[in-house]
């Protein structure tokens, strides 16, 4: 009988499985192998908007009689007018370069819009009707698993009817919603605003849309969170013509905190400081550190940077994988002689036991293998968590139609555990990697701000960056090789040459934001996009550079080609 696979979601993953599915059964057609081609699963895609894409579209999907607002979205997207913050060389398609579908070089960082439209037209190149069999506008309400059929029950709503449920049983079922599937937004925060008389607009950040120009032109902005959701829109809300933004991180962390200056000087950072409560005239809102205390006046607009949570309701608990609490490791025993290799911080630090590990680390999950629950291994997940998760994704997806068709055998539960474990403490041992783990990180906390491993320009900080993302590359290649997929990267005990220069783009990208100079002459309008990449950034596949924009960030009003590129 042919297997029955499902797939939640038709953003990135759920795209890039049918990609790859494709790609096979063309490959067996053009080999005239018929056994081969007998074998292939037949795949159900669902997704509850009305076109793939996922969070990288602009449209959202609410349900209208929920009116929680922590929970009121329960399909996010992007905002309008995002821009990519990490370099597409580390993005491109094996089978469909940016020159195939640009007709010419483009800038390292490009509009969401553009990019979204590269993803979709690599996959649709050689098949107009790629998308036709996916379910679109159809929500999956329920996932069960039947232990004595050994089957998957789906429960679809169909979204535009409303007209009952509909079950199929399926052999293997792919999570793919994504982890920005709703957004996340701190209770006790939340609370302090709306108990305390608030009267300005809160509004979490994949909510601003279309509303964004009236929420930051000519107003005051606190942004809650310190990632990329906060850079990105702080930059634009300051193209807009916000009067100030501040930001406030409660780790000191982020990437917002790492940008060296801001345009125009309208963004202060605020570290280690969160909102306490709010003025008795329900305009200021007052932060703490826990010892000294800020007061913002007059501030009209709230935006909750403070992430998402992946949406997994409609999994039984028996399915679900620990996203994050202090158990997420619970049943890996770090042995009790190991200890971290010698590296620039070993002199100062010395020997730090291991602590809590509260989140993922990387790639590596305590109850998911390589995309496999491993309770349960015909459960399958894509998780994005890679410093390039376009590329992670692509390559994963041919990791599980691998397992699904059995090109790669599935071990046994104690062999996956020590398959994560290894790689777990790979990772450990790299600092950076080692800093989500409480005990190293609360050492590395109490450090002077005035020390070597805050000063972006010193080698010794430069070496551990660069084995930071070398470790995450190392990890993707292995799974390239194993999916024999086309891109080859190296191993996971050395990168070749591609996997070596999408390194070095992550490196160049993390200082193009160290190296922002707020005493520069340019320091009041230059953002990390304004940097010229001709020089370092080019396609691995092709050799085309990347060429600056068109003119200054900025100044740019659109988000397609002609707007960025120089003419």
């Amino acid at each position: 009988m042919t297997m029955k696979v499902a797939i939640i979601g038709c953003g990135p993953s759920g795209m890039f499985f049918l990609h790859a599915l494709a790609h096979r059964r063309k490959r067996l057609e053009a080999e005239g192998d018929t056994a081969a081609l007998a074998l292939l699963p037949d795949v159900t895609c669902y997704e509850r908007s009305s076109s793939p894409g996922g969070v990288w579209k602009s449209d959202r999907v609410e349900d209208k009689d929920d009116d929680d607002k922590l929970d009121k979205c329960k399909s996010t997207s992007m905002y309008e007018a995002l821009w990519m913050n990490g370099p597409k060389e580390c993005l491109e398609f094996f089978d469909y370069t940016f020159d195939e579908h640009f007709g010419c070089a483009m800038p390292m960082y490009l509009p969401r819009k553009l990019f979204l439209e590269y993803m979709l037209a690599r996959c649709t190149k050689d098949n107009p009707t790629f998308f036709d069999d996916v379910k679109f506008n159809t929500s999956v309400e329920s996932v069960t698993y039947n232990e004595e059929e050994g089957k998957f029950v789906v429960q679809t709503l169909n979204r535009m009817t409303g007209l009952g449920t509909e079950c199929t049983l399926f052999d293997k079922c792919i999570w793919a919603a994504g982890l920005n599937g709703k957004p996340k937004i701190p209770k006790s925060i939340y609370e302090i605003l709306s108990s305390g008389g608030f009267k300005g607009r809160v509004i979490h950040s994949s909510e601003v849309g279309p509303i964004f120009d009236q929420c930051a032109r000519g107003k005051k902005i606190l942004m809650i969170g310190d990632s990329f959701s906060a850079e990105d829109l702080a930059l634009q809300a300051i193209k807009l013509g916000a009067e100030t933004v501040d930001i406030c991180s409660r780790s000191g962390e982020g990437i917002a905190c790492e940008t060296g200056s801001w345009p125009e000087d309208r963004v202060d950072i605020h570290e280690c400081y969160l909102p306490t409560e709010v003025t008795k005239d329900g305009s200021g809102i007052v932060l703490s550190n826990g010892e000294e205390e800020i007061t913002l006046e007059d501030i009209e607009t709230v935006i909750f940077c403070t992430g998402y949570l992946p949406n997994i309701d409609m999994l039984d608990e028996s399915l679900r994988p620990r996203f994050e609490g202090r158990y997420i490791f619970t049943d890996y025993v770090i042995p009790k002689d190991w200890k971290m290799s010698k590296n620039p911080l070993t002199r100062e630090f010395g020997p730090i036991a291991i602590g809590k590990i509260t989140s993922s680390i990387g790639i590596v999950r305590g109850d998911v293998y390589r995309g496999l629950l491993i309770s349960n291994p015909n459960m399958m997940f894509s998780f994005d968590m890679s410093e390039n998760p376009i590329l992670a994704v692509d390559i994963a997806m041919w990791l599980l139609l691998a397992h699904i068709m059995g090109d790669i055998p599935i071990p046994s539960q104690q062999q996956m555990k020590q398959y994560n474990l290894k790689i777990l403490l790979d990772l450990l041992d790299t600092p950076f990697w080692r800093y989500y783990e409480e005990n190293y990180m609360n050492r590395w906390y109490d450090i002077d701000d005035d020390h070597w491993s805050y000063d972006v320009s010193d080698k010794r900080m430069i070496d551990m960056l660069k084995d930071y993302f070398a470790k995450d590359m190392k990890i993707v290649a292995r799974d390239c090789c194993d999916a024999k997929h086309p891109l080859q990267i190296g191993t996971y005990e050395n990168l070749n040459e591609r996997g070596e220069a999408f390194v070095e783009f992550n490196m160049v990208d993390s200082f193009h934001r160290y190296d922002l100079d707020e005493e520069s002459p340019d320091a009041s309008w230059k953002t990390f996009r304004d940097f010229d990449p001709s020089n370092k950034i080019y396609s691995v596949m092709t050799g085309t550079k990347a060429v600056p924009l068109k003119c200054r960030w900025l100044d740019i009003d659109g988000e397609c080609k002609e707007d960025i590129v120089p003419t």
